[in-house]
């Protein structure tokens, strides 16, 4: 047995405890839907879409109410010939909405506060679906550096058995150099690994309020990659209900309520209006009026106005039909890359890396017995991490394709359309 194959010797009582090992949680266990409801309940984002939208509705509730009543009182002092006496005259107006004016602003205004609910639908699906994203990425960086820290701690066993002896033949020198540069590799990967999990969990904190100083273990499920979309059902979702598509669709009837408005402006407000007069110069005189005032905003009946309300409306038109389109070609990139994510994943099925365990578990034996080189070995680790890599980026991939396409409908039920992926 050469020195090289006796080195396994020493490690094989460690090699497979360190491989069959689960790193112990540094936190509580939470599982998807926690985190979900947790962002929900303390994000200031939703307090603030909440905060906006009650503000656009007593705006318009505001908006409808009639405008108040107005009063004059003059006081003075009227002359007859020689005669003299005080004089006060009292009056007072109320504006008559008739044109429909105020109803016509309060609808606009009504219409703001649906465009603002809308976005508050968009943006609660937007942060489940970034803790979603977040969830993902977070397991998934953090088992992949787990897996990273255990190869680490293989390869340094290795090279601390190697570095106390002498090897006569250039094959054992390169094979001895060889594990030395692979543990500096590891290293240097378990370094980088250790921060993506920590910096991906930070990105997690900005949704939902984790504890400080603390790696919670996240319950995941695995994905199978088994939910094969159907491409016409997806694209009449996304248009009937993404939210930027609908605060679009509301700018339009908006514009065109704004024309209706516009094209009233011209005409004159009306108010009723009632006086008193009384006035003393030699005999009492008492005056009493009642009447209707009309105020004539502009000679040209708001001609300009009204062509700009037009012009606006049509702007708004041809803006949605932009977005329509925008919103089919984004529908279809999601779901080709979804399709792409899928495919993946089903390469590497959870049943993989029990696969590679036993793989691993194979391999030592072989060495131990002489029948598998230091080589060979080394090449079945790197192959082996090159696989754990990707299942887990498989994952967190596909979670982060599915997220766009829930978003891109505003699916409020998306923590149930996962399990179908």
């Amino acid at each position: 047995m050469s020195s090289m194959q006796a080195a396994v010797l020493v490690l094989l009582a460690v090699l497979s405890p360190l491989r069959a090992q689960e790193p112990a949680p540094q936190g509580a266990t939470f599982g998807l839907s926690d985190l979900v409801t947790l962002a929900l309940k303390a994000s200031p984002l939703l307090g603030a879409q909440d905060a906006r939208v009650e503000e656009a509705r007593r705006s318009a509730a505001q908006a409808r109410v009639w405008p108040g009543p107005s009063a004059e009182f003059l006081v003075g002092r009227k002359t007859s010939g020689e005669a003299g006496g005080p004089s006060f005259e009292l009056s007072a107006a109320q504006p008559l909405p008739v044109t429909g004016k105020t109803g016509l602003r309060g609808e606009l205004l009504g219409l703001e506060a649906d465009a603002r609910a809308a976005q508050r639908t968009g943006a609660e699906v937007f942060v489940s679906l970034a803790v979603v994203q977040g969830a993902y990425e977070y397991s998934a960086n953090r088992r992949k550096a787990a897996f990273t820290d255990k190869r680490r701690k293989r390869f340094e066993l290795i090279e601390s058995y190697l570095s106390g002896r002498v090897f006569p033949t250039p094959q054992r020198r390169a094979e001895s150099r060889i594990v030395q540069n692979r543990l500096k590799s590891v290293a240097a990967e378990a370094v980088q690994s250790e921060a993506g999990y920590k910096a991906s969990l930070e990105k997690l904190k900005a949704y939902a309020p984790l504890p400080s100083g603390s790696y919670p273990e996240v319950d995941l499920r695995w994905f199978s990659g088994s939910g094969a979309l159907d491409e016409r059902e997806w694209l009449e979702k996304a248009l009937a209900g993404n939210p930027e598509l609908r605060v679009r669709r509301l700018g339009v009837t908006s514009a065109g309520l704004e024309k209706s408005l516009a094209s009233r402006e011209g005409l004159p407000d009306a108010a009723l209006v009632a006086s008193y007069e009384r006035s003393k110069a030699g005999e009492t005189e008492k005056n009493y009026g009642l009447g209707l005032s009309l105020s004539f905003p502009t000679w040209n009946a708001n001609r300009s106005g009204v062509r700009s309300a037009e012009q606006k409306r049509l702007s708004e038109e041809r803006q949605l039909a932009f977005d329509e389109r925008k919103l089919r070609s984004e529908v279809t990139r999601a779901l080709v890359e979804y399709e792409a994510a899928r495919q993946t994943v089903r390469l590497y099925p959870r049943e993989k890396l029990d696969e590679l365990d036993a793989q691993l578990a194979d391999a030592d034996e072989g060495f131990r017995r002489g029948q598998v080189d230091l080589l060979t070995f080394l090449e079945l680790d790197g192959s082996a991490a090159e696989t754990v890599a990707r299942a887990f980026d498989a994952q967190a991939d596909l979670a982060t394709k599915a997220s766009e396409l829930l978003a891109l409908t505003a699916d409020r039920d998306a923590l149930a359309k996962l399990a179908s992926f």
